[in-house]
C-alpha cells in the first residue's frame, strides 16, 4: 500500500480500477473513494509492452536468481514484446562474468529479445566494451525500431566522471534523434543524471555524472522533448518517493526522465542522505512498459513478491511535439550539426 499523499501528478490507479480502498493503521479496509486524479485515462488499445530492467549485476549475492526470476516473468507470463536493461549486467565487468549473463538470456528468454548496453561497471576493465557485443549480441551503442518508435541504446565507455561518452557516440546520438525528431524515442541510458531523477534525498552519493560529455547529453535530451530516457545505476527503491516527488520519475528537462531500480539489489535509505543507505538483497525491482498510441503505462513490479506496486504506476503523456529541423546547437562545440 502506499499513503495518498506520495503520489506525484503522474501517478495512476491500474487500468480497471475504479475506487481507491482506505485502509487504517492495523490494515483493514474502512471506506473507498473515487479515483479522481488517479483514474487511468481513456488511452485506447495497448500496442505492445516491453520490461525495463537495470543493474543486473551477476555476481551479486541473489541476482542470479533475481535475473532468472525476472526473465522467465517477462517471456513466460506478460508476453512483452522485448526488454532492455540500462547496463551494469556484470559486478566486474570481466568476460567470464558476461559469460554468465549470455547462458542466462539464452535460457530463460528465449522467446524475448533482450537489448542491452553497458554500465560503468563493464567499463572497469579494458578491453571489455571491444567484445562485449560477443556476450550481449549488441555494440557499445546502437538503434532499433518497434513499430513507429524507436529505441536508442547509449552505453556509458567508463567508470569515471568526464568519460562516460565518446564524442563520436555523442555525435551519432544527435544524428539518430535529429533524424526521428518527430518520432517517440526511447533512450536507454546507464548513469542516472545529476540534475534528474534517481537520487531521492540525496541517498546515493557515488556520482559519476560530469563534465563536457554529461553536458552535452543533458543539452541533447532537453532539445527534443520526444524523448522517454530510462536509467539506473543508483539501485534506489520504488517507494522512496514518499521522501522525493523526483525518486523515480522527472520532467523538468522538457523530455521525461525515468529511474528504473536495481534488480539485484535495490537500495533503501530516508532524508539523512547517504549515510543512511542499505542494501537490500532482499528485493528486486523493475517496469513493465505498456505502450500507447499517445502515452505510456509503467508498472512498477516487485518480482520477488510478484506484485505491481501503486507507487510506482504512472501514465507519461506521449503525444508527439513537431521539432524543426536544423536547430539545435552545441555550445561546447562537440557536436557538429
Amino acid at each position: 500500500m502506499a499513503l495518498y499523499s506520495d503520489f506525484i501528478a503522474e501517478n495512476v490507479a491500474p487500468k480497471n480500477v475504479r475506487r481507491i480502498g482506505i485502509y487504517n493503521a492495523q490494515g483493514n479496509r474502512v471506506g473507498q473513494i473515487p479515483l479522481g486524479p488517479l483514474a487511468f485515462p481513456v488511452a485506447g488499445s495497448k500496442l505492445y509492452s516491453f520490461g525495463a530492467l537495470s543493474d543486473v549485476h551477476l555476481q551479486y549475492t541473489t541476482a542470479q536468481t533475481d535475473f532468472q526470476r525476472a526473465l522467465t516473468y517477462l517471456n513466460d507470463v506478460e508476453d512483452v514484446a522485448f526488454t532492455c536493461i540500462s547496463g551494469d549486467l556484470t559486478s566486474n565487468g570481466t568476460a567470464e562474468e558476461l559469460a554468465v549473463y549470455k547462458n542466462y538470456i539464452d535460457t530463460y528468454s528465449p522467446n524475448t529479445p533482450v537489448y542491452a548496453i553497458p554500465g560503468n561497471h563493464e567499463g572497469m576493465n579494458s578491453g571489455i566494451l571491444e567484445i562485449i557485443e560477443t556476450y550481449t549480441g549488441h555494440p557499445l551503442y546502437y538503434s532499433f525500431t518497434h513499430g513507429n518508435d524507436v529505441f536508442v541504446m547509449v552505453g556509458v565507455k567508463a567508470d569515471s566522471e568526464g568519460s562516460l561518452f565518446a564524442a563520436e557516440e555523442l555525435q551519432w546520438l544527435y544524428e539518430t534523434l535529429e533524424a526521428n525528431r518527430n518520432k517517440r524515442c526511447f533512450v536507454f541510458e546507464h548513469v542516472n543524471p545529476q540534475d534528474s531523477c534517481g537520487n531521492a534525498m540525496g541517498i546515493y552519493a557515488y556520482d559519476i555524472w560530469g563534465g563536457t560529455e554529461a553536458t552535452v547529453f543533458e543539452s541533447l535530451m532537453m532539445h527534443y522533448p520526444n524523448v522517454v530516457l530510462f536509467h539506473g545505476h543508483s539501485h534506489l527503491k520504488f517507494y522512496l518517493q514518499y521522501g522525493s516527488d523526483k525518486a523515480n520519475y522527472d520532467n523538468s528537462w522538457g523530455c521525461h526522465s525515468v529511474h528504473v531500480p536495481s534488480l539485484a539489489v535495490p537500495r533503501d535509505g530516508d532524508a539523512s542522505g547517504a549515510s543512511s543507505r542499505t542494501e537490500v538483497y532482499a528485493d528486486s525491482e523493475g517496469y513493465v512498459v505498456d505502450v500507447y498510441a499517445n502515452g505510456i503505462h509503467l508498472r512498477g513490479r516487485d518480482f520477488v513478491r510478484g506484485e505491481f506496486l501503486p507507487i510506482a504506476s504512472y501514465w507519461l503523456d506521449t503525444t508527439l511535439q513537431e521539432v524543426p529541423a536544423g536547430t539545435y546547437t552545441d555550445a561546447t562545440g562537440t557536436i557538429t550539426p
